[in-house]
This record gives C-alpha cells, structure tokens and sequence, in this order.
C-alpha cells in the first residue's frame, strides 16, 4: 500500500492494522518483533512522519529502557551473574528487558502513526458508518480528540508562564516549568469535563443506538477484505498463543 493510500484508507482499516500487531507482540521472537519495528519505522518515514516519531519513541523509550535494564539486567537475578564493567549483571535479565523493550517499542510506534495519520472526525463516521454504538465510538475518539485539546491548553498556560518570567532555559528549567503546568492544565481537564457532558446530553447523544451519516467515509470492497484478513491474522496469533 503506498503512502497516498495508506493516508485515505478506512480509519477501521488501520486500526485492524494495529491489532494484528498488538497480537503479535506476546507470540514472536525479540528478532521477529524487532524486524516489524523496523518495517514500522521505514513506513512511517515514508508517510513523512520519520523524524517526529524517531523523536517521539526516543523520548518516550529511553528512561523506559533504563529502568528496564537496571531492574532485569541488576536488581532481579535471572540466570547466572556476568561482568559488565564495574557491576555485576544477569545476561538473561537483560535479554527478557530487550524483549520487552522491543515490545514496548513496536506497539508505541504503530499506536503513534495511527494517531498521526488519522483525525478524530474520521474515526468517529467510520465507527458511525460501522453501526459501533455511539458511547463505544466516543470512548475510542475522546482520547484522540483531547489530545489536540491538552496540546493546546499546554501551550498556553507554557506562554503565560513565561510571560510571568519563568525561563525555560535549561533541563532544571524545563522541569520547574512542567511542574508548574501540572496543577492547571489538569484542574482545566478536570472542569472542562462536565461541560463535555452536558454538551452531549444536550445533543441527544444516547437518544439512538445508532447514528445515521450524511458523509459516511469510503470504505471499497478491497479494504473490508483487507480489514478481515487482518482480523483473522490477529486472532490466529492469540489462538496459537493459547494453544
């Protein structure tokens, strides 16, 4: 599928593309998963999204893969003891963090191109035109939808805090900065909450159990056939987990 069509396909479609590889991840190898994550990768860096998501996976795996290694590879004996530098560590312990390291990893990088190739709107009318209940397709947009929102709402309470004076020069900084955002961006998450609700009562959001669409989204043959293939490989590799 080339990056045009990946980017116009059924949201459905790319979220069956996700659960085929959140099922392989407790069945395969480190070598297999670690091949699919490059496969992840390359794709992403042909959808235009390389750069972002090599910085997004870092920043998000790199004290993951600390913490991993000291608490697999140092604290928790697994096998016999080894010489690494000035420490002692457990070879096996560290493999079993790579294992889950790249597990972590596959799932976040095909979770992240997900969320970055595909709008909230468009998941909620595939979902619709799918006959998914409205409260189900909510609970699966609402985080999508809020992560514009946070971003947002971040933003802005970052600019008000350096208008204030409070620089951002430095990792110290930063710190002092993100701990100071903390108290108002989720006390902002937790009033704007209830609005959310009466807004959607208001609109009749439970008055149907499903919801007819005007523009409902494509969805060709070849995709349904592509989107159950998908289905079924997911569902073998957790019978063959099973089994």
């Amino acid at each position: 599928m080339s990056p045009d069509a990946f980017r116009r396909a059924n949201p459905l479609t790319r979220l069956a593309l996700v659960a085929a590889v959140a099922a392989m991840l407790p069945l395969w190898p480190a070598g297999v998963l670690a091949a699919a994550l490059a496969v992840v990768l390359a794709g992403g860096g042909l959808l235009g999204l390389g750069g972002v998501l090599c910085r997004r996976m870092v920043l998000l795996l790199a004290p993951l893969a600390l913490a991993l290694a000291v608490v697999h590879g140092v604290l928790i004996p697994r096998g016999p003891v080894a010489a690494c530098g000035p420490l002692s560590c457990y070879p096996e312990g560290l493999a079993h963090a790579a294992l889950v390291l790249v597990r972590l990893g596959l799932l976040l990088a095909v979770c992240l191109v997900f969320v970055m190739t595909t709008r909230p709107s468009d998941l909620a009318r595939a979902l619709d035109g799918a006959g998914v209940s409205p409260a189900l397709s909510y609970l699966l947009t609402a985080p999508l939808t809020l992560i514009e929102t946070v971003a947002l709402e971040a933003g802005q309470i970052r600019d008000s805090l350096h208008l204030r004076g409070l620089s951002a020069k430095g990792w110290r900084a930063r710190i002092r900065v993100l701990a100071a955002m903390m108290n108002p961006l989720v006390r902002g998450l937790i009033t704007d909450a209830p609005l959310r609700a009466e807004a959607l009562e208001m609109r009749g959001f439970r008055a149907l159990r499903h919801r007819s669409l005007i523009d409902p989204v494509d969805d060709p043959r070849g995709e349904i056939w592509l989107r159950r293939g998908l289905l079924a490989l997911a569902v073998a590799q957790v019978g063959a987990l099973a089994l």
